[in-house]
């Protein structure tokens, strides 16, 4: 009998192992630098339109506890961003610029899977929807 119940601790010991290291791996295969600076800028018709990395903004793709950055390029102008139905981070959703940044850390509520969609727009008008996803 104590031999069964040794077998049995092992085994649910060894399965709760199992999981736990599971779960490290699937935390390990987020990649990301940590960082994401987006560009914000003036577009011809005076709505914001992004960069990110020399490319398109319209998707990042981030991990829980990076930070992301919205930085206005060209004159110095007050915007916001704004998540429209829940945020990939604690506090209030929509952001004003401090100078010429907006900043987050990704965590709180977010969820890995999950996409936000949210805005940007001036000030004084003009606006755009891309969207963050959490891997």
């Amino acid at each position: 009998m104590r031999i069964m119940s040794g077998i049995a601790a092992a085994g649910l010991f060894l399965a709760v192992l199992m999981l736990a290291s599971t779960e490290t791996l699937s935390q390990d295969n987020c990649d990301s630098s940590g960082s994401h600076t987006i560009q914000v800028r003036a577009g011809d018709d005076g709505s914001p339109v992004l960069s990110y990395g020399g490319g398109s903004a319209d998707e990042i793709h981030v991990c829980l506890g990076d930070e992301v950055r919205w930085v206005l390029t060209g004159p110095n102008r007050q915007y916001f961003v704004n998540f429209f139905s829940g945020a990939p981070f604690d506090g209030e959703t929509r952001r004003g610029s401090d100078g010429n940044v907006v900043s987050i850390v990704i965590g709180g509520s977010a969820e890995r899977g999950n996409s936000y969609d949210y805005d940007v727009e001036f000030a004084d008008g003009g606006s755009l929807d891309p969207r963050i996803v959490v891997d």
